[in-house]
């Protein structure tokens, strides 16, 4: 004889909405990360005392649907920041987001910054080495000494080499941090023949002196 099994009555009901609230759990993680996640941080550039910083974002995914970027949080040890600068347009693969500072911004052959980092976030990470993030989705180690000769920048695949901001309309610059030289002073010809006489005449004079100290 076969035995049969029966439900409480409501059962499958409760089920049921059980399954439409777990999928709609994870359809909305889904929509959360979706149009962000391949976004990597590929570059990272400082000059020596952190005022001229950038770091670079890299879509290396193929799909090109990863608008969200305009929406994004970067953080680093010393500090962490958000824009919404709203969805930007796709395709986005291949693409670059530049976020920097003011002062990058300002020196020449430099692109035009996807976000201006705030001055309270200056320098936003340690030119003693640091780990930058990209939300959840990737990081860059840094590791010290990092190059802050005002050329060099630290990459993910080169590690250091000459900077190569780029930023989403796709504008590529390299720019010169390094501190000013001091210019030597180069004399002229005639500066230097004063030099030669002003030398000269001190010379006669004090062999002057010593001829007559030795006739004493």
């Amino acid at each position: 004889m076969t035995e049969a099994y029966y439900l409480p009555m409501g059962w499958g009901s409760r089920m049921t909405l059980t399954f439409i609230a777990t999928l709609a759990v994870l359809v909305q993680a889904g929509a959360a990360t979706a149009g962000i996640h391949t976004w990597d941080v590929v570059e990272a550039f400082s000059n020596a005392d952190g005022t001229i910083q950038y770091v670079e974002l890299l879509d290396r995914g193929t799909g090109g649907t990863e608008l969200n970027v305009g929406n994004g949080a970067l953080s680093s040890n010393l500090h962490s920041i958000s824009w919404s600068n709203g969805a930007v347009t796709g395709p986005t693969n291949g693409k670059s987001y530049l976020i920097a500072t003011a002062a990058f911004a300002a020196l020449p052959g430099a692109p035009v910054p996807d976000v201006i980092i705030p001055g309270a976030n200056v320098p936003f990470f340690d030119v003693e080495g640091d780990t930058i993030a990209f939300g959840g989705f990737d990081t860059l180690v840094v590791p010290p000494p990092v190059p802050t000769n005002g050329t060099d920048s630290y990459t993910d695949v080169i590690g250091v080499g000459p900077n190569t901001p780029k930023n989403y309309a796709g504008v590529q610059g390299s720019v010169d941090a390094a501190p000013p030289v001091t210019p030597v002073p180069s004399w002229s010809g005639s500066m230097l023949g004063l030099l030669i006489l002003c030398m000269s005449t001190v010379g006669i004079i004090a062999l002057q002196k010593r001829e007559v100290v030795d006739a004493g």
